[in-house]
């Protein structure tokens, strides 16, 4: 399915209304919010949309805010909130759509969502452990905790875990601990990805595909 401009800010206005109407979408939206939206669009335009092609179209929009969010933290750039637009100098705008072609069409122009994408994206869907995966089906938790047995399912008609018992500092250690372990894997990662890109770039080898570097560092 191709989504049209207008579909998309469509779908993304009723999933703010979803969280506006105070429902807790803490741990994402459920499939009876993803059917509901499915519904609206059929009953919008005659589109028929399915609740798991909702939800990988929100991922799509997920991906755009956190590649917004990325540019924003630029040092060079600079936010105009009248137009929602992240403004770059003439040469810092050349040097980095050089290095990051894909940036092209975030940069000097108008963010189309922009302010759907931050109330859905900003604080509505869940990250971490109840995170939407990039490459799990519809309501497959992401696993961030090796040792949690508990299941997120979008069961609808299955009543909410009580997490009252549950103290709150001891929460907040945890995830604190967590957070060190997370930063030295990224860490980590960041390097090992460094000497891949080092060990493409000088790779004097015929059989190396040409856009094998852009996609590594993608």
């Amino acid at each position: 399915m191709k989504w049209q401009s207008f579909l998309s800010t469509f779908v993304l206005n009723k999933m703010c209304k979803i969280i506006t109407s105070g429902v807790r979408t803490n741990k994402g939206f459920k499939e009876v919010h993803l059917s509901l939206v499915a519904k609206q669009v059929f009953d919008f335009c005659g589109q028929k949309v399915t609740s798991t092609q909702a939800y990988n179209h929100l991922r799509k929009w997920r991906a755009r805010w956190i590649q917004v969010s990325k540019l924003r933290d630029l040092s060079s750039a600079s936010w105009d909130e009248d137009t929602c637009s992240i403004l770059l100098e003439a040469e810092h705008y050349q040097g980095h759509v050089a290095a990051h072609p894909k940036d092209d069409e975030f940069l000097d122009t108008p963010i189309q969502n922009y302010h759907q994408m931050q109330q859905i994206f900003s604080f509505g869907l869940a990250t971490g452990k109840h995170d939407m995966g990039s490459g799990l089906p519809l309501g497959s938790p992401m696993l961030e905790y090796p040792d949690t047995q508990e299941s997120d399912t979008i069961n609808v008609d299955a009543p909410e875990k009580d997490a009252e018992h549950v103290p709150v500092l001891d929460r907040k250690r945890k995830r604190a601990g967590f957070m060190e372990e997370e930063l030295s894997v990224f860490s980590s990662m960041t390097e090992a990805v460094k000497e891949v890109a080092t060990v493409i770039r000088e790779s004097k080898s015929v059989d190396v595909h040409p856009k094998l570097y852009n996609a590594v560092m993608d």
